[in-house]
């Protein structure tokens, strides 16, 4: 996965209204148009004082609501840099957006909004691992058919939480195989 960092520089520290969202969505789906499939942007609040919920919205849940919608394939959005005021505000959004995204605050990173448990457990797996296969999360979480991690993976990566990439050949009937891979940076 390629890591692209967008640092938010707003006037005065501040991201307020509706108005000033739908300014940034654009300009940040723009720059993930410009990227090649499989990259990561991360949005930097490092500099952001105060961002309130009708901004986040605009700035996080419609733009991984277009990422959902398939409007810009194979591209991913993580937060950094996020204080306790800009976290609140956009979980806020993001439980009425019904979306989650990974978030960095003081160098840990957590899982934002909406995720059923079991897709808690399973992504927690594919973080730990950095790229994983349906067989091998089958094996690590020891569920009862292989159909359950492939299940789970897709999912997670509809909901724009993972990455994919074609592995092997086409298997006997049509089937594709996939590695899939975390959106968070790896150690160096």
């Amino acid at each position: 996965m390629k890591h692209v960092r967008h640092a938010l520089q707003p006037e005065m520290g501040f991201l307020i209204g509706r108005e000033e969202g739908v300014r940034l969505k654009e300009a940040i789906c723009g720059e993930l148009a410009e990227q090649p499939v499989n990259t990561v942007l991360s949005l930097d609040f490092s500099a952001v004082e105060f961002v309130d919920v009708s901004c986040a919205d605009e700035l996080v849940v419609k733009v991984l609501a277009r990422l959902q919608a398939g409007e810009l394939p194979d591209r991913f959005l993580i937060l950094a840099g996020l204080k306790a005021q800009h976290r609140e505000n956009i979980e806020a959004a993001l439980s009425v957006g019904g979306k989650a995204v990974f978030a960095e605050a003081d160098g840990a990173w957590t899982t934002l909004g909406e995720l059923i448990s079991s897709y808690r457990e399973a992504l927690e797996v594919v973080n730990r691992q950095g790229v994983i296969t349906a067989r091998e999360l089958f094996e690590a979480m020891h569920y009862e058919t292989i159909n359950e991690s492939s299940t789970k993976l897709s999912a997670l990566y509809k909901l724009c939480l993972i990455g994919r990439e074609p592995y092997r050949r086409p298997v006997r009937g049509g089937g594709r195989q996939f590695r899939y891979l975390s959106l968070l940076p790896r150690p160096k």
